[in-house]
Protein backbone atom coordinates (compact mmCIF):
# COMPACT_ATOMS: atom_id res chain seq x y z
CA UNK A 1 0.00 0.00 0.00
CA UNK A 2 2.69 2.20 0.81
CA UNK A 3 4.69 1.99 -1.85
CA UNK A 4 1.31 2.29 -4.45
CA UNK A 5 1.30 5.95 -2.66
CA UNK A 6 4.44 7.17 -3.41
CA UNK A 7 3.83 5.76 -7.37
CA UNK A 8 1.04 7.48 -8.39
CA UNK A 9 1.98 11.11 -7.64
CA UNK A 10 4.92 10.33 -9.10
CA UNK A 11 3.07 9.77 -12.61
CA UNK A 12 0.86 12.44 -12.35
CA UNK A 13 3.90 14.46 -11.66
CA UNK A 14 5.40 13.29 -14.99
CA UNK A 15 2.57 14.02 -17.16
CA UNK A 16 1.44 17.65 -15.97
CA UNK A 17 5.23 18.55 -16.88
CA UNK A 18 5.01 17.00 -19.87
CA UNK A 19 2.02 18.61 -21.01
CA UNK A 20 3.32 21.65 -19.51
CA UNK A 21 6.06 21.33 -21.82
CA UNK A 22 3.97 21.46 -24.83
CA UNK A 23 2.04 24.70 -24.39
CA UNK A 24 4.33 27.06 -25.83
CA UNK A 25 4.78 25.19 -29.01
CA UNK A 26 1.27 24.90 -29.35
CA UNK A 27 0.94 28.66 -28.80
CA UNK A 28 3.68 29.21 -30.96
CA UNK A 29 1.74 27.47 -33.94
CA UNK A 30 -1.62 28.82 -33.41
CA UNK A 31 -0.57 32.51 -33.28
CA UNK A 32 -1.02 34.91 -36.44
CA UNK A 33 2.34 35.76 -38.26
CA UNK A 34 1.37 39.02 -40.06
CA UNK A 35 2.12 39.00 -43.84
CA UNK A 36 4.89 40.97 -45.46
CA UNK A 37 3.78 44.48 -47.03
CA UNK A 38 2.83 44.62 -50.53
CA UNK A 39 5.81 45.95 -52.85
CA UNK A 40 4.50 49.15 -54.30
CA UNK A 41 4.12 48.83 -57.89
CA UNK A 42 5.65 52.02 -59.81
CA UNK A 43 3.39 53.00 -62.60
CA UNK A 44 5.05 52.89 -66.10
CA UNK A 45 5.08 55.94 -68.05
CA UNK A 46 4.76 55.61 -72.29
CA UNK A 47 4.58 58.64 -74.90
CA UNK A 48 2.08 57.85 -78.05
CA UNK A 49 3.00 59.57 -81.53
CA UNK A 50 1.93 59.25 -84.45
CA UNK A 51 2.47 61.45 -87.89
CA UNK A 52 5.84 63.26 -86.62
CA UNK A 53 7.86 64.49 -88.20
CA UNK A 54 5.52 65.08 -91.36
CA UNK A 55 8.22 67.16 -93.81
CA UNK A 56 11.95 68.37 -93.50
CA UNK A 57 10.46 71.50 -91.06
CA UNK A 58 8.72 69.34 -88.19
CA UNK A 59 12.43 67.39 -87.64
CA UNK A 60 13.73 69.64 -85.54
CA UNK A 61 10.05 69.91 -83.31
CA UNK A 62 10.43 66.08 -83.42
CA UNK A 63 13.90 66.01 -81.89
CA UNK A 64 13.11 68.38 -79.15
CA UNK A 65 9.81 66.71 -78.42
CA UNK A 66 11.93 63.54 -78.47
CA UNK A 67 14.52 65.16 -75.53
CA UNK A 68 11.89 66.64 -73.34
CA UNK A 69 10.45 63.27 -73.17
CA UNK A 70 13.84 62.02 -72.00
CA UNK A 71 13.99 64.08 -69.40
CA UNK A 72 10.42 63.80 -68.31
CA UNK A 73 11.94 60.18 -67.44
CA UNK A 74 9.39 58.59 -70.05
CA UNK A 75 10.09 54.80 -69.97
CA UNK A 76 8.60 54.13 -73.26
CA UNK A 77 7.87 55.81 -76.99
CA UNK A 78 5.31 54.06 -78.96
CA UNK A 79 4.88 55.83 -82.51
CA UNK A 80 2.02 54.53 -84.47
CA UNK A 81 3.74 55.27 -87.76
CA UNK A 82 3.84 57.89 -90.43
CA UNK A 83 7.49 59.11 -90.23
CA UNK A 84 6.69 61.15 -93.58
CA UNK A 85 4.27 63.96 -95.29
CA UNK A 86 1.39 61.87 -97.70
CA UNK A 87 3.68 64.29 -100.57
CA UNK A 88 7.43 64.08 -99.44
CA UNK A 89 9.52 61.45 -101.36
CA UNK A 90 9.58 57.48 -100.39
CA UNK A 91 13.50 57.89 -101.25
CA UNK A 92 16.00 56.21 -99.34
CA UNK A 93 17.71 59.01 -98.58
CA UNK A 94 14.23 60.56 -96.60
CA UNK A 95 13.54 56.73 -95.13
CA UNK A 96 17.07 56.77 -93.56
CA UNK A 97 17.28 60.66 -92.33
CA UNK A 98 13.78 59.68 -90.35
CA UNK A 99 15.68 56.77 -89.21
CA UNK A 100 18.10 58.27 -87.86
CA UNK A 101 16.15 60.44 -86.16
CA UNK A 102 13.93 58.16 -84.13
CA UNK A 103 16.87 55.79 -83.52
CA UNK A 104 18.46 59.22 -81.38
CA UNK A 105 15.88 59.10 -79.17
CA UNK A 106 17.28 59.08 -75.37
CA UNK A 107 14.20 56.92 -74.72
CA UNK A 108 13.75 53.47 -75.74
CA UNK A 109 11.11 53.72 -78.98
CA UNK A 110 8.74 51.11 -80.99
CA UNK A 111 8.23 52.12 -84.35
CA UNK A 112 5.15 50.85 -86.15
CA UNK A 113 4.37 51.49 -89.91
CA UNK A 114 1.91 54.00 -91.65
CA UNK A 115 0.28 53.83 -95.19
CA UNK A 116 2.80 56.88 -95.75
CA UNK A 117 5.68 54.94 -95.05
CA UNK A 118 5.50 52.46 -97.68
CA UNK A 119 1.65 51.98 -98.82
CA UNK A 120 1.27 54.89 -100.77
CA UNK A 121 4.47 55.01 -102.36
CA UNK A 122 3.25 53.85 -105.67
CA UNK A 123 1.87 57.74 -106.01
CA UNK A 124 3.43 59.60 -108.72
CA UNK A 125 4.29 62.51 -106.00
CA UNK A 126 6.12 60.33 -103.77
CA UNK A 127 8.66 58.79 -106.50
CA UNK A 128 6.10 56.20 -107.84
CA UNK A 129 7.89 53.33 -105.73
CA UNK A 130 6.61 50.06 -105.89
CA UNK A 131 4.99 49.92 -102.19
CA UNK A 132 6.05 46.17 -101.18
CA UNK A 133 9.63 47.13 -102.42
CA UNK A 134 9.54 50.28 -100.14
CA UNK A 135 7.97 48.23 -97.40
CA UNK A 136 11.16 46.19 -97.67
CA UNK A 137 13.28 48.42 -97.83
CA UNK A 138 11.65 49.76 -94.30
CA UNK A 139 12.03 46.62 -92.67
CA UNK A 140 16.39 46.83 -93.46
CA UNK A 141 16.42 50.13 -92.21
CA UNK A 142 14.29 50.41 -89.05
CA UNK A 143 14.27 46.76 -87.83
CA UNK A 144 17.77 45.15 -88.35
CA UNK A 145 17.98 44.28 -84.88
CA UNK A 146 15.41 42.21 -82.09
CA UNK A 147 15.45 45.27 -79.81
CA UNK A 148 13.61 48.68 -79.82
CA UNK A 149 15.22 51.85 -81.57
CA UNK A 150 16.72 54.71 -79.80
CA UNK A 151 19.70 55.69 -77.42
CA UNK A 152 18.71 53.18 -74.94
CA UNK A 153 17.10 50.33 -75.83
CA UNK A 154 14.37 47.05 -74.76
CA UNK A 155 14.73 43.97 -76.38
CA UNK A 156 11.44 43.01 -78.72
CA UNK A 157 10.10 39.47 -79.96
CA UNK A 158 9.66 39.64 -83.52
CA UNK A 159 7.53 37.69 -85.62
CA UNK A 160 10.34 37.21 -88.33
CA UNK A 161 11.52 34.56 -85.71
CA UNK A 162 8.30 32.39 -87.30
CA UNK A 163 10.06 30.73 -90.13
CA UNK A 164 6.58 30.98 -91.93
CA UNK A 165 6.83 34.81 -91.42
CA UNK A 166 10.20 35.89 -91.91
CA UNK A 167 9.63 39.02 -93.67
CA UNK A 168 7.43 40.24 -91.00
CA UNK A 169 10.03 42.29 -88.93
CA UNK A 170 7.83 45.30 -88.11
CA UNK A 171 5.51 43.21 -86.29
CA UNK A 172 6.72 43.06 -82.63
CA UNK A 173 5.59 42.68 -79.28
CA UNK A 174 7.33 43.52 -75.69
CA UNK A 175 6.49 43.05 -72.21
CA UNK A 176 6.92 46.11 -70.06
CA UNK A 177 5.50 47.20 -66.52
CA UNK A 178 3.02 43.73 -66.83
CA UNK A 179 1.25 44.31 -69.48
CA UNK A 180 2.22 43.31 -73.46
CA UNK A 181 2.97 45.66 -76.05
CA UNK A 182 2.16 44.61 -79.16
CA UNK A 183 2.72 45.82 -82.58
CA UNK A 184 0.85 45.46 -85.83
CA UNK A 185 1.42 46.34 -89.69
CA UNK A 186 -2.18 47.51 -90.34
CA UNK A 187 -1.74 50.76 -92.19
CA UNK A 188 -4.31 53.19 -93.20
CA UNK A 189 -6.00 53.75 -96.82
CA UNK A 190 -8.41 50.77 -95.98
CA UNK A 191 -5.47 48.43 -94.49
CA UNK A 192 -4.08 49.08 -98.24
CA UNK A 193 -6.96 46.61 -99.25
CA UNK A 194 -6.60 46.35 -103.66
CA UNK A 195 -9.62 46.07 -105.74
CA UNK A 196 -8.01 45.73 -108.93
CA UNK A 197 -8.21 42.13 -110.64
CA UNK A 198 -6.75 38.83 -108.89
CA UNK A 199 -5.04 38.00 -105.77
CA UNK A 200 -4.62 40.44 -103.72
CA UNK A 201 -1.43 39.16 -102.52
CA UNK A 202 0.03 41.60 -99.99
CA UNK A 203 -3.20 42.12 -98.35
CA UNK A 204 -4.21 38.63 -98.21
CA UNK A 205 -0.29 37.43 -96.73
CA UNK A 206 -0.22 40.23 -94.20
CA UNK A 207 -3.54 39.42 -92.72
CA UNK A 208 -2.86 36.05 -92.07
CA UNK A 209 0.50 37.16 -90.22
CA UNK A 210 -1.40 40.02 -88.28
CA UNK A 211 -3.99 37.41 -87.31
CA UNK A 212 -1.59 34.64 -85.93
CA UNK A 213 0.45 37.80 -84.37
CA UNK A 214 -2.10 38.88 -82.59
CA UNK A 215 -3.57 35.54 -81.56
CA UNK A 216 -0.51 34.65 -79.78
CA UNK A 217 0.08 37.98 -78.28
CA UNK A 218 -3.17 37.21 -76.34
CA UNK A 219 -1.57 33.52 -75.56
CA UNK A 220 1.17 34.84 -74.15
CA UNK A 221 -0.58 37.49 -72.25
CA UNK A 222 -2.87 34.76 -70.88
CA UNK A 223 -0.24 32.39 -70.02
CA UNK A 224 2.06 34.74 -68.30
CA UNK A 225 -1.54 36.41 -66.08
CA UNK A 226 -0.69 40.09 -67.62
CA UNK A 227 -3.00 42.96 -66.99
CA UNK A 228 -2.80 44.33 -69.76
CA UNK A 229 -2.66 44.44 -73.72
CA UNK A 230 -1.80 47.56 -75.87
CA UNK A 231 -2.01 46.98 -79.29
CA UNK A 232 -0.74 49.39 -81.52
CA UNK A 233 -1.68 50.32 -85.13
CA UNK A 234 -1.92 53.43 -87.77
CA UNK A 235 -4.61 53.00 -89.55
CA UNK A 236 -8.31 53.77 -88.07
CA UNK A 237 -10.31 50.58 -88.53
CA UNK A 238 -12.88 52.55 -88.29
CA UNK A 239 -15.59 50.87 -85.92
CA UNK A 240 -18.82 52.49 -86.80
CA UNK A 241 -19.56 51.56 -89.96
CA UNK A 242 -22.31 48.58 -89.64
CA UNK A 243 -19.34 45.89 -89.72
CA UNK A 244 -20.77 44.19 -86.68
CA UNK A 245 -24.01 43.17 -88.83
CA UNK A 246 -22.61 42.11 -91.99
CA UNK A 247 -21.96 39.02 -93.08
CA UNK A 248 -18.50 37.41 -93.75
CA UNK A 249 -16.78 39.17 -96.95
CA UNK A 250 -16.62 38.22 -100.20
CA UNK A 251 -14.77 38.75 -103.76
CA UNK A 252 -17.83 40.48 -104.80
CA UNK A 253 -18.07 42.37 -101.04
CA UNK A 254 -17.56 46.13 -102.74
CA UNK A 255 -19.54 45.41 -106.03
CA UNK A 256 -22.56 44.28 -103.91
CA UNK A 257 -22.41 47.04 -101.46
CA UNK A 258 -21.72 49.94 -104.10
CA UNK A 259 -18.36 50.78 -101.90
CA UNK A 260 -15.20 49.49 -100.98
CA UNK A 261 -14.94 45.91 -99.33
CA UNK A 262 -13.85 47.01 -95.42
CA UNK A 263 -9.92 46.08 -95.43
CA UNK A 264 -10.27 45.83 -91.43
CA UNK A 265 -13.18 43.52 -90.76
CA UNK A 266 -11.33 40.57 -90.00
CA UNK A 267 -8.80 42.64 -87.22
CA UNK A 268 -11.84 44.03 -85.65
CA UNK A 269 -13.99 40.18 -85.35
CA UNK A 270 -10.50 38.67 -84.35
CA UNK A 271 -10.11 41.94 -81.75
CA UNK A 272 -13.92 41.42 -80.54
CA UNK A 273 -12.90 37.79 -79.70
CA UNK A 274 -9.78 38.23 -78.36
CA UNK A 275 -11.07 40.84 -75.89
CA UNK A 276 -14.12 38.40 -74.87
CA UNK A 277 -11.90 35.94 -73.63
CA UNK A 278 -9.33 37.78 -71.98
CA UNK A 279 -9.15 38.85 -68.23
CA UNK A 280 -6.90 42.14 -68.21
CA UNK A 281 -7.84 45.40 -69.95
CA UNK A 282 -6.87 45.98 -73.91
CA UNK A 283 -6.17 49.27 -75.30
CA UNK A 284 -6.13 50.26 -78.74
CA UNK A 285 -3.49 52.73 -80.12
CA UNK A 286 -3.98 54.41 -83.70
CA UNK A 287 -3.40 57.80 -85.35
CA UNK A 288 -6.98 59.43 -86.55
CA UNK A 289 -7.36 62.84 -88.59
CA UNK A 290 -10.06 63.30 -86.28
CA UNK A 291 -7.79 64.14 -83.34
CA UNK A 292 -6.89 63.41 -79.66
CA UNK A 293 -9.95 61.27 -78.39
CA UNK A 294 -10.69 57.96 -76.18
CA UNK A 295 -13.45 55.43 -76.39
CA UNK A 296 -14.84 52.05 -75.88
CA UNK A 297 -16.14 51.47 -79.64
CA UNK A 298 -15.56 47.79 -80.09
CA UNK A 299 -19.21 45.78 -79.30
CA UNK A 300 -20.15 42.28 -78.50
CA UNK A 301 -22.71 40.33 -81.28
CA UNK A 302 -25.47 41.42 -79.17
CA UNK A 303 -24.36 44.94 -79.71
CA UNK A 304 -23.25 45.07 -76.08
CA UNK A 305 -20.13 47.48 -75.26
CA UNK A 306 -17.12 45.36 -74.27
CA UNK A 307 -16.31 47.09 -71.18
CA UNK A 308 -12.62 45.86 -70.71
CA UNK A 309 -11.54 47.41 -74.36
CA UNK A 310 -10.76 51.16 -74.44
CA UNK A 311 -9.33 53.09 -77.88
CA UNK A 312 -6.93 56.08 -77.83
CA UNK A 313 -7.12 57.71 -80.70
CA UNK A 314 -3.52 59.81 -81.36
CA UNK A 315 -3.54 63.59 -83.15
CA UNK A 316 -1.59 62.94 -86.25
CA UNK A 317 1.34 65.31 -87.57
CA UNK A 318 1.49 68.04 -84.62
CA UNK A 319 5.51 67.25 -82.34
CA UNK A 320 3.66 70.47 -80.12
CA UNK A 321 1.49 67.41 -78.48
CA UNK A 322 1.56 63.84 -77.37
CA UNK A 323 -0.50 61.58 -75.44
CA UNK A 324 0.70 60.09 -72.28
CA UNK A 325 -0.20 56.62 -71.61
CA UNK A 326 0.28 55.69 -67.33
CA UNK A 327 0.39 52.17 -66.84
CA UNK A 328 -1.11 50.95 -63.14
CA UNK A 329 -1.03 47.47 -62.82
CA UNK A 330 -3.18 46.32 -59.80
CA UNK A 331 -5.70 49.01 -60.18
CA UNK A 332 -9.27 48.81 -61.61
CA UNK A 333 -8.29 50.84 -64.97
CA UNK A 334 -5.08 49.77 -65.32
CA UNK A 335 -4.58 52.12 -68.47
CA UNK A 336 -4.72 56.13 -67.94
CA UNK A 337 -4.65 58.20 -70.85
CA UNK A 338 -4.24 62.33 -70.94
CA UNK A 339 -3.13 64.95 -73.61
CA UNK A 340 -0.15 66.78 -72.73
CA UNK A 341 1.68 69.62 -74.51
CA UNK A 342 5.14 69.11 -75.94
CA UNK A 343 7.69 71.83 -76.92
CA UNK A 344 6.21 75.42 -77.59
CA UNK A 345 7.93 77.71 -80.18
Amino acid sequence: MTAARFVLPFALTLALALLTSTIPAQAASTSKVTPPPTPTVKPLRIALLADVPQWVAAETDTTTLLNQLGNRQIDLVVHAGGIKGDTESCGDALLAARERLLDDSPVPLLYVPGETDWAECQQPVNGQFDAVERLNRLRELFFPADATLGRRTLPVVRQSDQALFRSYRENARLVVGNVLVVGLNLPGDNNHYRTEGGRNSEFEDRREANRQWLARAFSVADQRNLAGVIVIVHGDPQFNNGWEKRGRPSIFDGFLRHGSRDGYVEFKRQLRELTTHFDGQVLLVHASLGGFSVDKPLRDNASKVIGNFTRVSLPVGTPTQWTELMVTPGTRSVFQVRLQDGPKD
